[in-house]
């Protein structure tokens, strides 16, 4: 089968990978829910909602060494592969480390407007935003090899070690500290082992390759990146920020199941993504046109999306029942069938968002931002009701998507590609 029509293929092997680690982080939350009292989840949801909207730099540069690898692999330059790796991780260790130090002097402010007690918990914060800095070297040359059934495993190393600290950690008795701190050891057992699905690379020498710099053309590169992916967690999470903000902590945790469901379930198609972006930046080198690529991969992810949200909608009571065993949680029941509904447009957001990175089309990165300000000036004001919070939600990022997918309407008429 010819490369440019395996996106099916390797986004099933993807969307394999990435369902067992939705479903593992579900068990997650599943047993923290049961585990922490209502306003304890509330605080571990926020606190591991900081670490995604944090740690988007780490995503935009495993992003940035995806892109570095597609091209290399492109013109087949194995040893600058190599090079990349050694080059990043020097970097990524002593950004992770400054990111750390950042992160402890300014504790304080973040443990106050969060309303969170206890300091020590955005200690803990720190070391987990020091290991996701080391992640995306051999995550990021994994999916640029396009060896997608190594990156899905790497990736379920981590979900299911996460699960398996996590039940060691509540079984002593731990707590949110255990249940935080289980992220920063998972991460460590998914390094590891991806190095050992990459020795070989690392092992490959060239003198004259050495002398080429990656992380300039690397940082160049990773600050619309971070800029995209940034924007997207703020959009991801700053109704749960909000709602932790300005509601009563019994109520936040209320919320944060909800919110935690309706990512569990809407997450799936992110194998599409994962599948997309060094698939597009290959053929984008190639100077071939990939926007069927971007609709066959909307597509998709309305597909699986539309299967979580009905699911979520015909059977809210169930998914309540397994995440935290029902009892109070039941209130929340009419919340979680449309909660789906309302996050759609951002599921959708991201596979534009990856694919004009993709292309070097940033001209949506302004766009996203006017939204950004205007999402979180709307929820400041109206917030009364969750359902208040779901209506902004869905408006404003259906809004960011349909002017998203204008620019690159427009883009197409200035950059003129060879069709497939």
């Amino acid at each position: 089968m010819d490369k440019k029509d395996n996106l099916i293929k390797d986004s099933f092997i993807l969307f394999i990978a990435s369902s067992i680690v939705n479903i593992s982080n579900f068990v997650f939350h599943m047993i923290a829910t049961r585990n922490l009292k209502p306003e304890d989840y509330g605080i571990l949801a926020t606190l591991l909602g900081i670490i995604m909207v944090i740690s988007m730099p780490c995503a935009a540069l495993q992003m940035s060494i995806v892109k570095k690898t597609s091209i290399l692999k492109a013109k087949n330059l194995v040893a600058g592969i190599s090079n990349l790796f050694r080059e990043m991780s020097k970097w990524l260790i002593i950004i992770g480390f400054s990111v750390f130090l950042i992160f402890i002097i300014f504790a304080d402010i973040i443990r106050s407007f969060f309303n969170i007690n206890d300091k020590r918990l955005i200690y803990i914060l720190g070391f987990v935003i020091l290991i996701y800095f080391m992640l995306p070297v051999v995550r990021g040359i994994l999916q640029g090899l396009q060896k997608f059934i190594g990156y899905g495993i790497n990736m379920i190393t981590d979900a299911i070690f996460r699960l398996l600290f996590l039940i060691l950690f509540i079984y002593f008795g731990f707590g949110v500290y255990g249940a935080l701190s289980t992220t920063f050891f998972s991460g460590v057992c998914a390094y590891i082992i991806g190095i050992f699905m990459i020795i070989k690379i690392i092992r490959y020498k060239s003198k004259e390759m050495e002398k080429i710099m990656f992380f300039k053309d690397i940082i160049g590169y990773a600050l619309p990146v971070l800029f995209s992916f940034f924007a997207f967690s703020l959009l991801g999470y700053i109704d749960l920020f909000m709602v932790k903000h300005f509601y009563p902590e019994d109520k936040a945790g209320l919320y944060a199941v909800t919110s935690i469901i309706g990512k569990a379930f809407l997450f799936f198609p992110s194998a599409v993504v994962m599948v997309l972006f060094p698939k597009v930046s290959e053929h984008y080198e190639l100077k071939i046109n990939p926007k069927k690529m971007l609709y066959k991969s909307l597509f998709l992810t309305a597909l699986l999306s539309f299967i979580g949200i009905i699911f979520c909608y015909f059977f809210p009571e169930f998914v309540l029942w397994l995440l935290t065993g029902g009892g109070k949680y039941y209130a929340i029941k009419e919340i979680v069938k449309i909660f789906g509904i309302a996050i759609l447009p951002l599921v959708l957001l991201n596979v534009i968002i990856n694919y004009n990175l993709a292309i070097h089309n940033y001209t949506f990165i302004f766009i996203v931002y006017l939204g950004i300000i205007l999402y979180a000036v709307i929820l400041w004001f109206f917030h009364s009701t969750f359902y208040t919070v779901l209506s902004v939600l869905f408006i404003m990022n259906l809004l960011i998507l349909i002017f998203s997918i204008i620019t690159i309407e427009l883009n197409q008429r200035k950059v003129k590609l060879n069709e497939i």
